[in-house]
């Protein structure tokens, strides 16, 4: 019994998808700071809105890199260790922008509450943190 598939189905979808990442520029211009895709459209006070900042780097003139607006402040105060983490205080933000609730400075705890018992805090954190982490990467990767 012969197949009547040509080749791999999977080479057939190959193709178009590099001609839309090579093509499509919100797909190639991604933060510095969480690795994610920036907003070029759109009102500017949002979050994920790209700009671009100038950093001191190793060279004598200082390096030009693309950001969320979010993430240029964030980087601005504390360095957050963990792509994670960044990812998820990006979602927080995010969230809370949409939602129309925007509290500057609100986003380092995720919401989790302080509680007595330091094991059920430690799971509602990592609850929260792959929750948003996975909020921002589905908005920011699956917006086109």
């Amino acid at each position: 019994m012969t197949s009547r598939v040509r080749g791999n189905p999977s080479e057939d979808r190959r193709d178009p998808r590099l001609r839309h990442i090579t093509g499509c520029l919100t797909c190639t211009l991604k933060c510095v700071y969480c690795g994610l895709p920036v907003r070029l459209t759109g009102p500017g006070d949002h979050p994920g809105y790209g700009v671009v900042e100038q950093i001191a780097g190793d060279g004598p003139a200082p390096d030009l890199v693309l950001l969320h607006r979010f993430c240029r402040t964030a980087l601005g105060r504390c360095r957050t260790r963990g792509c994670v983490l960044r990812r998820a205080h990006l979602g927080r933000a995010t969230e809370q922008y949409e939602t129309g609730r925007r509290r500057p400075g609100r986003y380092q705890r995720l919401g989790v509450r302080r509680s007595p018992d330091l094991d059920l805090y430690r799971k509602h954190w990592r609850v929260a943190k792959m929750r948003y982490a996975c909020k921002a990467c589905r908005y920011y990767t699956g917006s086109h």
